[in-house]
């Protein structure tokens, strides 16, 4: 990483070490949001089956993410102490652990789509559940990968793989869904699974190439990668519960839109443009995150800890600036974001209601940034069980546990449930920051 972006944290010099991984995450979200759009233009059931089944999907991306975070905190440190040829070891740790994932997600692509996947969007989200549950371990080394080049300060290979990547999926997602070039449509959210899964392959290929070209391999001794048990549990014991976590958060928030969906279409409708929504503006949330772990590990390498607190000062100012910059789309022109969802007629009332979804999906991203910018902090110093099990107790107990209730008593509502989670990620977002100024985070020493 640049030493003199870290010489002045200044609003600028944390944005030009967040923008990479900003476009990076851009990219990522776009591909999961662009599978949804494409899928409104060929009907309503594909679009929120393929959005009930990708709620279950991320559970176990996320968990992988989380818990191959820690190669970026390691990564990181290594790199601000000026230990380059020890920066890939805890990444090649990493892919290895991926890689073992699949003796999970197998069977669960195999035998999980009924009972994840509510009766009534069952025809397509089955396919596209199993499709796209069989090979989510690849996000796992795409993950791992990612924090190996946004440690080093490398973030533009990252957007520049994960732009091809999205070309591809936007390119397969249109020519199987709908047909092109004498290819047979795939029925149904098929087809964008098949060009999600394609995606994911052509990023992880293109990092891979970056990630051993000559320069790599003589300054981080990238090609050395030997499986050391001692180190991977290392690093497991520290994100391990972390990742668990990360699986009761998605899987809360999988929860919450089984539950919506029971209560109809148009419901689920709304709950998909929300969640897509979400999806899209977390593109800033992950990027600035993952570089505030970057930075704060970077710090903690070379000894400046008392940085930290202008990263952590910096890190939230750029958040609400972008908050501020959204509220006149959210506010003035939300017609705009539903009418690139709403393909097929639907009533009035529904438009209506998705329209004051969407100002509390503003309102959630609000609190939401700042809550993953103290996150981030916390993860720079090795600490990623501690915020992502907060995080997975809060919206368990604070979101799931009552929309089940809820909706057992036939009281559940959307707005209703998206206050739910407002007050609930203010909730997160204090204790998370009174875990930082306790200082019981910092688990790594270069």
């Amino acid at each position: 990483m640049r030493a003199d972006l870290l010489k002045n944290i200044t609003i600028m010099n944390v944005f030009k070490i967040c923008l990479p991984m900003m476009i990076s995450s851009l990219s990522s979200h776009i591909m999961l949001v662009m599978d949804q759009l494409i899928l409104s233009h060929y009907s309503i059931d594909a679009m929120t089956g393929a959005s009930s089944a990708s709620a279950w999907c991320s559970t176990l991306q996320c968990a992988a993410m989380s818990i191959t975070g820690i190669a970026g905190a390691f990564a990181g440190n290594y790199n601000g102490a000026g230990k380059y040829e020890l920066v890939s070891g805890p990444i090649w740790q990493m892919i290895w652990f991926s890689f073992t994932l699949f003796c999970i997600s197998i069977p669960i692509s195999k035998f999980g789509g009924a009972y994840c996947i509510p009766k009534n969007l069952q025809t397509d989200g089955i396919p596209f559940f199993q499709m796209i549950m069989f090979f989510t371990p690849i996000s796992g080394i795409y993950y791992s990968l990612s924090a190996f080049f946004i440690a080093i300060g490398k973030g533009l290979l990252v957007t520049i793989a994960a732009i091809v990547a999205n070309l591809v999926n936007a390119s397969v997602d249109l020519i199987l869904v709908f047909g092109c070039f004498g290819i047979d449509r795939y029925t149904g959210s098929i087809g964008a699974a098949i060009g999600t899964v394609t995606a994911l392959f052509v990023n992880v290929s293109l990092l891979f190439s970056f990630f051993l070209r000559k320069e790599m391999r003589d300054k981080y001794k990238t090609s050395i990668c030997k499986l050391n048990i001692q180190k991977l549990k290392q690093y497991l014991r520290l994100s391990i519960v972390g990742g668990l976590g990360h699986i009761f958060e998605l899987g809360a928030w999988s929860i919450v839109y089984y539950s919506l969906a029971t209560l109809g279409k148009e419901i689920a409708l709304i709950q998909s443009i929300a969640v897509s929504v979400n999806l899209l503006l977390a593109f800033a949330v992950s990027g600035l995150e993952k570089g505030v772990i970057s930075i704060t590990a970077n710090l903690l390498g070379a000894k400046q800890k008392y940085k930290v607190i202008s990263v952590l000062k910096t890190g939230i100012k750029i958040h609400v600036i972008l908050c501020s910059c959204l509220s006149f789309i959210f506010f003035f022109f939300p017609e705009f974001i539903t009418d690139r969802f709403i393909k097929f007629e639907v009533s009035p009332e529904t438009v209506e209601l998705a329209l004051s979804v969407l100002k509390l999906v503003w309102v959630y991203f609000l609190f939401d940034g700042c809550c993953w910018v103290i996150a981030g902090i916390i993860e720079g110093g090795g600490d990623l069980n501690y915020s992502m099990v907060t995080i997975a107790i809060g919206l368990c107990s604070g979101v799931a546990t009552p929309v089940v209730i809820l909706n057992y008593l036939g009281r559940l509502n959307i707005i209703t449930t998206w206050i739910l989670l407002i007050c609930t990620v203010i909730t997160i977002t204090t204790a998370l920051y009174r875990r930082y100024r306790s200082d019981k985070w910092i688990h790594i020493y270069a």
